[in-house]
């Protein structure tokens, strides 16, 4: 099932909320020399975790582990909903992001394909006949989902694709499959 619109706009709408709670809660608790490094991760996990729709969690969500959030994917609940497997997946990605997922954005929209081809130096055009930008999540009769959704990244390479998300019934999601739609300068590299 297709995502609306303006449930990508809700989710988005409750990040970003998150992360503006973040911030004011870290500046309040913020000592210099005693907030350990992990403090604004832990307070940006708990945000997210809990202004998401759709998303339960059933003990700990998260430990900390050698500086770094690692989430217990187990302890969350996923509605069955479309919505809640995006707005989960872009949790999970949010706290567990390397840098090259602070360097990648969804695209949903037509214009915001047009914004990302214009960032792009000397985009080419692999497919260029894509049905919808929206995201799109379906649950499976073996209990997993499937999640897609299109990508802009500047990471490795600056590319826009369609990936292909699995949600395994251990709520941890794995590449199923992705699809080059461009690619910045440099050619187009070989899959």
């Amino acid at each position: 099932m297709i995502l609306t619109a303006d449930s990508v706009a809700a989710v988005r709408a409750r990040m970003a909320r998150a992360h503006e709670q973040t911030a004011a809660r870290f500046r309040d608790v913020f000592v210099l020399g005693q907030t350990p490094p992990t403090a604004h991760l832990e307070l940006l996990a708990g945000a997210l975790i809990d202004g998401a729709g759709g998303l339960r969690v059933n003990g700990r969500a998260f430990r900390i582990r050698d500086g770094l959030i690692v989430p217990d994917l187990d302890a969350f609940d996923v509605d069955r909903t479309p919505e809640a497997v995006f707005e989960y997946w872009m949790i999970v990605s949010e706290i567990t992001g390397s840098a090259a997922w602070h360097m990648t954005s969804v695209i949903a929209s037509a214009e915001e394909y047009a914004a990302a081809l214009k960032r792009m130096d000397s985009p080419q055009i692999v497919r260029a006949l894509v049905t919808s930008w929206l995201p799109s999540a379906d649950w499976r009769t073996d209990g997993t989902a499937l999640l897609e959704v299109t990508l802009y990244t500047r990471a490795d390479e600056e590319r826009i694709e369609r990936r292909q998300l699995l949600l395994d019934p251990h709520n941890e999601f794995h590449v199923h499959g992705r699809e080059l739609i461009a690619e910045g300068r440099g050619g187009i590299s070989a899959q």
